[in-house]
């Protein structure tokens, strides 16, 4: 007996240190869509929690806002898109979905249909995925059809991975939540594209003939027969896509009409006009929304659903979907590094969470605006900039409060720290050469590269940069324009 028991334990720290060291080497899929994350807030999702499912691809992930949704309309959704996802994803985690969820109204986008996908995209969707029934079908039928790795890969995903202890980071081992964090499968971008109106809406092009991908379309037919069975609503949608076409979508409203479902294309003028779609500030990249462009979108789907369907409002449960004040915080952030114009950038500056460093390196005094001023102020800065003609010039803001402000003929320097533990240095002198332009904070060494007003702004309690502009003259002319230093997320 003593030795079965011996025996069972030896067994049960094996399985375990297999689970920890599979979870450990297994591929993260943390970038841009974070599928790593979003499987992790799914299967952390309260019993029958969401009302409605979102199905797509990254469209999804960037471009719907179920937060947005559960705010102006009270609607519980979940956003199950995933990077590139084969339509065969959309099928399976909508059943795994259904095990915990009571859902009443699937919205698909349809842009997958005309799509390929690959053995790489088939992992990235299924690896983050709990084993389950559906798990081992879908990749058992992928195995079947298509080749590639094996069923048993999936589910000792040590097999595949092995050789990742070579590259494992930090991240692999311990992620910090405000970097993980996503918010009902959506997630936040701060990027802006501007691009060509005529690019995005489609009413004007040639229509070609274009096939969608058979593979993609027997489990879109899938979907709609299960949908069917279950007595769910369907909505189908085409998010706003530079690369869409009249064409593609032609073969869509086809479908849709075979299938006596609605259809909302947000790639016709008439639709771009109904969200208030800015080509030059509500696009990440060609394909993708950002915060504001997802906001807007959601607004109108959220409202459509609520007028068409029969969806609880759930404000009034007491639960919120998310952690409210982080996702807040988020969209704070978000958009302050969204900011394309300077009246609307120093607005975003109040914010008792913010470290804010400011110094002049160039004279602009000229092209400094009343409005600007006054936004100046409002933040609790005295100094007028109009009248620093020739004047060097520093400002410091710690949790919404001037601590810190000084102008004079000479150059200027300045050391403190946040909170007294985060040291930052600033530097003030419009005889700066560019290549000189520069602040510290925290260890760092921020550069600008660029000579005018340099603003740098830092999560005290995150303790990490959020933004870095300059606010400069445009070419040789007294008027100013906003710089924003911006990394791809």
């Amino acid at each position: 007996m003593k030795n079965m028991l011996k025996a069972a334990a030896f067994l049960l720290v094996g399985a375990i240190l297999i689970g920890w060291v599979s979870q450990v080497l297994n591929g993260k899929w943390t970038e841009a869509n974070k599928e790593t994350y979003t499987s992790k807030e799914f299967y952390e999702l309260e019993k029958n929690s969401v009302d409605v499912v979102f199905l797509g691809s990254s469209q999804v992930v960037m471009g719907i806002s179920p937060v947005r949704m559960y705010e102006k309309y009270g609607i519980a959704a979940y956003g199950l898109g995933r990077g590139s996802a084969p339509i065969a994803a959309n099928y399976y985690w909508l059943k795994e979905c259904e095990k915990t969820q009571d859902i009443s109204t699937v919205v698909i986008d349809v842009s997958m249909l005309y799509e390929h996908t690959g053995q790489g995209l088939f992992r990235r969707s299924f690896d983050p995925m709990k084993l389950s029934r559906n798990k081992l079908e879908a990749v058992t039928e992928q195995y079947r059809t298509h080749g590639g790795d094996s069923v048993l890969t999936y589910v000792f995903p040590v097999m595949k991975y092995h050789n990742r202890w070579k590259e494992l980071t930090k991240t692999d081992f311990v992620y910090r939540k405000e970097d993980t964090l996503v918010y009902g499968g959506y997630v936040m971008k701060s990027g802006i594209k501007p691009m060509s109106y005529e690019k995005v809406a489609i009413d004007n092009d040639e229509l070609q003939d274009v096939k969608m991908v058979e593979p993609q379309l027997a489990y879109f037919e899938r979907i709609l027969s299960h949908c069917k069975e279950k007595g769910w609503n369907v909505l189908l949608i085409k998010t706003p896509k530079a690369t869409w076409s009249l064409s593609k979508s032609k073969g869509a409203e086809a479908l849709a009409e075979k299938h006596g479902l609605p259809y909302l294309d947000f790639n016709y003028d008439k639709m771009l006009q109904e969200i208030k779609f800015d080509s030059s500030r509500d696009m990440r990249d060609s394909e993708h929304m950002n915060l504001r462009g997802a906001e807007k979108l959601s607004d109108y789907i959220g409202a459509y659903l609520k007028e068409h369907y029969d969806l609880k409002d759930h404000r009034q449960d007491g639960v919120d979907p998310v952690d409210m004040q982080m996702y807040a915080e988020d969209r704070e952030d978000c958009y302050l590094k969204l900011s394309t114009e300077i009246g609307e950038y120093l607005g975003h500056l109040d914010n008792d969470r913010y470290g804010v460093m400011v110094q002049l390196t160039d004279n602009i005094s000229e092209g400094w605006r009343d409005i600007y001023q006054e936004k100046f102020a409002e933040l609790g800065f005295k100094t007028d900039i109009s009248k620093l003609s020739g004047k060097n010039y520093i400002g410091i803001l710690e949790h919404g409060n001037c601590v810190y402000e000084e102008a004079a003929d000479r150059g200027l320097s300045y050391t403190g720290s946040f909170e007294g533990r985060l040291p930052y240095t600033v530097w003030g002198d419009i005889w700066f050469q560019e290549e000189d332009v520069r602040m510290e904070v925290s260890g760092t060494t921020v550069p600008f590269g660029d000579k005018g007003m340099n603003i740098l702004v830092y999560d005290i309690a995150k303790e990490r940069i959020l933004s870095e502009v300059t606010i400069k003259k445009q070419g040789d002319s007294a008027n100013l324009e906003l710089e924003r230093q911006y990394y791809f997320e």
